[in-house]
């Protein structure tokens, strides 16, 4: 025949076409015998239930009359069925009332046996019947089902089925296998034996003349193997002289460790090397002939012929882009190109090497440079950036834009009491839904703890649509903000302060702009925070006045510019009981500075905890003095105020024990003034170092009674003598003033408790007769007397103990 019998066309196409079909009519009978098993089982389960139903009524009669003829009837009528085996109906005390069985009406075949290890199914049924009020048990009306019966007919039927479906399917397979073998089987078997004899005669007919696309293959083959005659020759000649260059040239290009690639001027690749198919994930013979840019995610073909025209033969061209190979995994990569000639033919030569590793590097150094590591937000180095962009663009552009700077209040509470871990996971969840609030041109930063700042480049065309456009951001920032926080487990509340600077103004760089807007959140601090300012000049001069007294307090420990001054608290005889230790600043240039103008900032830089402590030990030191020079027996107690930052220091209750042994005063002389904020966010651990320090007679004093937000909470829990009435309360009091009501009920609520009561800020005898109408009896006020230094204070004693000698 020529051909080795397992070469034939037709044998292979004859043996897929039949393998094929059976496989497919073995499938498509197969799923159409479980559909009818679904079916038949369906039919059969309905069928029994109908059954039972029928009979249901008149069972639960017979077993209620204890019938058993008409037992015997039911189960008789329910038998007579081919599929039902056996039928049986037991009373509702256990017995059976009647009892029928038939042989089975199909023999125990090969059918059956198959049908019921294929197709098993449930052959037992019990319906239970309701007998009137019976108490003794449950009748039923049992069925057991006949499966030889039933699995012999579904099996005999699916066999019959998979017959007819095989045989179906080899005459349609034999079909079609004679209309292949006749149109192109045969054809194409006598072209093959006609190119097989070119290669050793020249003259032959053409196998094959019809008019369809096998005999216009038949020509253009017979056409293009005259062509190939011709150039044969030329061929050989040209590879004898180019094989040594070709073998040098092959032999570094496969080896290159970038990939390689051989194109045409139009993108056309005619040869890769090894790395560039393993870089593309396919097989070299499926890239050659395609065009590089298909693989090219930044260069369109068009894009990428004029990049090759601009490629010379004497400048490597470099360039940047991303590949995609044929698992759709995109990268980038360096390519350089160049054009070579070869056969007085242009080429380009493109080698690309995978950076992803150096691009990811570079994204992580970017982004470590120039965003917050938590949030993810920019950080200050890339928020100045983009500020000092926005004002050279609004130099030529008539816009406004505005710079908001904000601070997280009672951030430092959370994050001390329950932990950095929490404190961040609340940071990032602030930075969340300040993130959803800016608009998409903003600029969103966090600067470090719990400073962020937000860019508004273009908020407004004149300064006051500017000013609006801040005020409607900062509303919907501080509204987010107050809402709840839950992380981990804890519900938290937040509020926000907020500074806001509007620019361009003239002369105004990055930094001005944001140092303005941290005056605005320094001022909205100062009023109580949870709000928003615009930056002023007012706020520029006080900024400027409160470095200088923060700058002064650093020396003035040092060169010995506080004093201690007392006022003499008195109760209602005139009799000095005590007094309050004041601190003055005796600044060389400014004189007496009080503490309301520099105790806020020692606060906020931390200065009061040293500040305290001279206080402290001053104040023992004069107090043990008077002691030895004599007290009046009207003095009780000397009245020092407690910064909650000194208070909750952890060695400060051992170093002051240590203080009242080491200078011999008895704890009964000394009051400590605390303020409401330390009792709000640190309740616990205040009133534990109270509880200590009381039992060495310490006693302890609200300042500022009334003013703040949860006092009343605490008085029952606390380990308190005295309530200290704002001045704000006491200034024009007069009988009938809403300030008398709100005053009375402190004193009640004092008498109830058991505390005493002074009244801060008497200055007029009027205030001094009402607060004696509602019930208090110790004053402190200008009234009785001024703050004065020491000495004049303890001539003052002497004074009162000459009179009550």
């Amino acid at each position: 025949m020529g051909f080795k019998f397992r070469y034939k066309i037709a044998f292979k196409q004859a043996w897929a076409v039949l393998t094929i079909s059976l496989i497919l009519g073995l499938l498509s009978t197969s799923v159409q015998i479980f559909l009818d098993l679904r079916q038949e089982t369906r039919s059969s389960v309905e069928g029994i239930n109908r059954l039972i139903e029928l009979h249901k009524e008149a069972a639960q009669r017979a077993v209620y009359n204890l019938n058993y003829s008409k037992a015997d009837e039911i189960t008789s009528a329910i038998i007579a069925h081919p599929e039902i085996l056996q039928a049986t109906l037991v009373d509702d005390f256990g017995d059976a009332l009647a009892h029928h069985v038939r042989d089975s009406s199909a023999p125990d075949t090969f059918f059956s046996t198959v049908g019921n290890f294929f197709f098993p199914f449930n052959s037992h049924y019990e319906s239970t019947l309701t007998i009137g009020d019976s108490h003794s048990g449950v009748a039923k009306l049992i069925i057991e089902l006949d499966s030889t019966y039933i699995a012999h007919n579904f099996a005999l039927r699916a066999v019959t089925s998979l017959l007819f479906g095989v045989l179906h399917t080899v005459v349609l397979a034999s079909v079609f296998l004679f209309f292949f073998y006749r149109y192109l089987s045969r054809p194409i078997l006598n072209i093959a034996k006609w190119v097989n004899r070119l290669r050793t005669d020249e003259d032959i007919a053409l196998p094959y003349t019809g008019c369809d696309e096998i005999g216009d293959l038949v020509t253009s083959f017979a056409s293009l193997w005259d062509e190939r005659r011709q150039v044969t020759d030329r061929l050989n000649k040209t590879i004898q002289k180019l094989s040594k260059s070709e073998h040098f040239s092959r032999s570094l290009m496969e080896n290159a460790g970038d990939a390689m690639f051989l194109c045409t001027p139009s993108t056309k690749i005619i040869d890769l090397n090894n790395q560039a198919v393993d870089t593309l994930k396919s097989g070299k013979d499926q890239v050659l002939g395609t065009t590089l840019s298909r693989y090219s995610q930044n260069y369109t073909e068009d894009a990428l012929i004029d990049l090759f025209n601009s490629m010379d033969e004497k400048q490597v061209c470099t360039f940047e882009d991303l590949l995609i190979n044929e698992r759709n995994r995109v990268f980038p990569i360096e390519a350089r190109g160049i054009r070579i000639r070869l056969d007085d033919k242009d080429y380009i030569l493109i080698s690309a090497r995978d950076i992803t590793a150096r691009k990811e590097s570079e994204k992580q150094i970017f982004e470590l440079a120039f965003f917050d590591t938590l949030t993810g937000m920019a950080n200050r180095r890339l928020f100045l950036d983009r500020l000092s962009s926005a004002l050279e663009l609004h130099k030529v552009h008539q816009v406004h834009g505005a710079v908001l700077y904000m601070d997280l209040d009672r951030f430092k509470t959370i994050n001390d009491s329950l932990g950095h871990g929490i404190g961040d996971r609340l940071l990032c969840t602030v930075a969340k839904r300040l993130n959803e609030i800016v608009p998409v041109e903003a600029t969103s930063a966090r600067f470090g703890g719990d400073e962020f700042v937000i860019l508004l480049p273009e908020a407004g065309d004149s300064r006051v649509s500017c000013a609006e456009s801040a005020v409607h951001i900062s509303k919907k920032i501080l509204e987010a903000i107050a809402a709840p926080f839950e992380v981990d487990g804890h519900t938290l509340y937040c509020t926000m302060s907020i500074g806001i600077a509007v620019f361009p103004e003239q002369g105004l760089c990055a930094t001005d702009v944001l140092r303005y807007a941290d005056i605005a959140l320094y001022r909205v601090k100062a009023m109580g925070k949870n709000g928003f300012q615009f930056y002023d000049p007012e706020m520029q001069s006080s900024a400027q006045e409160r470095l200088l007294i923060e700058k002064g307090l650093y020396q003035a420990l040092d060169k010995k510019e506080f004093q201690l001054w007392f006022q003499p608290q008195v109760q209602a005889d005139g009799a000095i009981v005590g007094a309050e230790v004041l601190l003055r600043w005796m600044h060389p240039e400014k004189g007496v500075i009080s503490p309301a103008s520099f105790i806020q900032i020692a606060e906020e830089s931390g200065q009061i905890v040293e500040m305290g402590q001279w206080v402290l030990t001053e104040s023992f030191e004069q107090l043990a003095q008077w002691k030895a020079q004599g007290l009046p027996a009207s003095f009780k107690r000397l009245a020092i105020n407690i910064s909650p930052l000194q208070f909750m220091q952890v060695d400060f209750v051992g170093r002051f024990l240590t203080m009242l042994t080491d200078y011999k005063i008895p704890g009964e002389l000394i009051e400590l003034e605390i303020t409401e904020n330390m009792l709000l966010n640190n309740f616990e651990i205040a009133s534990n170092k109270m509880r200590i320090l009381k039992q060495r007679g310490i006693s302890f004093a609200i300042d500022d009674f009334g003013t703040g937000y949860s006092s009343l909470r605490y008085l029952r829990y606390l380990p308190l003598d005295i309530l200290k009435i704002d001045r704000s309360f006491v200034t024009n009091l007069r009988p009938s003033s809403e300030e008398a009501a709100i005053v009375e009920v402190i004193i009640a609520t004092a008498d109830r408790l058991g505390l005493t009561v002074i009244a801060e800020g008497v200055e007029t005898e009027e205030e001094r007769d009402t607060l004696l109408e509602l019930g208090c009896l110790c004053f402190q006020g200008f009234f009785y007397a001024r703050p004065m230094p020491a000495t004049p204070f303890y001539e003052r004693l002497q004074q009162d103990m000459d009179i009550m000698a």
